[in-house]
């Protein structure tokens, strides 16, 4: 039907219809109106329109020469412009008409899409504007759930999909609200950091957090603060760390993290190198090999034995005697006047003879106090003391539970069942403090 044949009041029903389905569609997709124009041949309008993945669905690309590339699975694909005039006697009497249709980067054909669009206008409808944006965006064009893509350049293609994927992911956490289970606060995505683990919290609180922790020393807290995490022993990683807290406080959580792994090293020792000792880590060698003892200091590169301290003696001869404990040892068991005593007093001098004296019984006496008021970790070998408390620990460094007060292991699931088990030497005496 021709302009000239369509009564008046139908041109003015015409324009309030399409008025009105431009304000409803940016009402319900704002991000996607780009543009309408009035122009004496009909309104000119651009939409860019996203393609969103719900669930999300891995994309198989594949060259002319069957070399296929799969991506990991998106929740989005680049838009698609979308460029129209709707004509005067849009929407009753005439469709609109597409003037450009392409897709960002090319991943998708617009001539199949430019069809599916056409056979979408029905004569006499209410408008097609909606239906083809709920069309287009929620990828109802791609109807298998597998997406394959035929594209002559796969890994060029891979990578800008995958890019606008996690762009489209960042940007909609950002604009999304979430509370704050530390203070229970609703922050905006971009006041807010998302862990490895999906647990989610505004920056600020996790910062302050983290950042008390690593003021403290305590690196074993510096991690979600979900209870299933905690319970769990989950650690932030670097990236979550770097992300959060100062580059001050990324050195020291570092440091700390080193310094932590050095002490839960049992065969960690430090450098003999009186203006060095850097701790030394164990080598991955077996001990009982010989090579086991080697140690090289990694500041001075001090080679020595990990067992008597002096340099590297090799791996098959034996740790030679420490001289001055032996001739200190022989000291003490020697009477006031004797001979062999004034003989080791003139050979070593008597103030050093004095003052080594002095250290062997200082360290006897520590040994002795060590072993009346600590008790040995059955798992790592480190001794603990008991201030208070009752006779369940949990070694700081292994994490092993045991019996303060003789020694056993304890499970971790059931750790009292042992004080409560009849018939062992500890049955009620979780709180005794010391064993009869």
């Amino acid at each position: 039907m021709s302009s000239k044949s369509i009564p008046c009041e139908e041109y003015e029903d015409c324009a309030m219809m399409q008025e009105e389905e431009w304000e409803v569609l940016k009402s319900i997709y704002p991000d996607v109106c780009i543009s309408n124009d009035a122009e004496p041949f009909g309104r000119t309008i651009k939409l860019e329109i996203p393609v969103e993945l719900s669930p999300a669905r891995s994309v198989t690309i594949i060259s002319p020469q069957n070399h296929s590339h799969a991506t990991s699975p998106l929740v989005a694909l680049p838009p698609f412009l979308l460029a129209l005039i709707l004509p005067p006697e849009y929407p009753l009497r005439a469709p609109p008409r597409i003037t450009s249709l392409t897709c960002t980067h090319g991943w998708y054909p617009s001539s199949d899409l430019h069809a599916h669009l056409a056979e979408m206008w029905m004569h006499d409808s209410q408008g097609v504007l909606y239906a083809w944006v709920a069309f287009i965006s929620g990828a109802e064009f791609l109807q298998s759930e597998d997406i394959t893509i035929i594209n002559s350049s796969p890994l060029t293609l891979l990578p800008l999909l995958e890019s606008y994927n996690t762009h489209a992911q960042d940007t909609a956490f950002a604009e999304t609200s979430f509370s704050c289970a530390i203070c229970l606060s609703p922050h905006k995505g971009r006041h807010c950091v998302r862990l490895a683990c999906s647990h989610i919290f505004c920056r600020s609180c996790l910062s302050d957090f983290w950042g008390s922790c690593i003021t403290e020393g305590d690196i074993g807290r510096v991690g979600c603060p979900d209870p299933l995490c905690v319970k769990a022993g989950h650690e932030a990683s670097e990236e979550d760390i770097i992300r959060v807290i100062d580059e001050e406080e990324v050195k020291r959580w570092k440091w700390l993290k080193v310094k932590r792994a050095l002490e839960r090293d049992p065969g960690m020792v430090h450098c003999p190198i009186a203006v060095c000792q850097t701790p030394v880590p164990s080598p991955e060698e077996d001990e009982e090999s010989g090579w086991g003892r080697l140690r090289t200091c990694p500041r001075c590169e001090f080679a020595f034995c990990a067992f008597c301290r002096r340099t590297w003696h090799g791996p098959i001869n034996e740790c030679p005697l420490q001289m001055t404990e032996s001739f200190v040892m022989e000291y003490v068991g020697l009477a006031e006047g004797d001979g062999r005593r004034l003989e080791i007093e003139r050979r070593w001098g008597k103030r050093n003879v004095e003052r080594l004296v002095l250290k062997y019984e200082e360290d006897r006496l520590n040994r002795e106090w060590i072993s009346r008021c600590s008790m040995s970790c059955p798992g790592c070998g480190v001794r603990v003391e008991k201030s208070v408390g009752c006779n369940h620990m949990t070694c700081i460094k292994c994490k092993q539970h045991f019996c303060y007060l003789c020694g056993e292991k304890l499970s971790s699931s059931e750790p009292y069942k042992h004080f409560n088990t009849v018939g062992k030497s500890c049955f009620e005496k979780l709180f005794d403090g010391s064993l009869d």
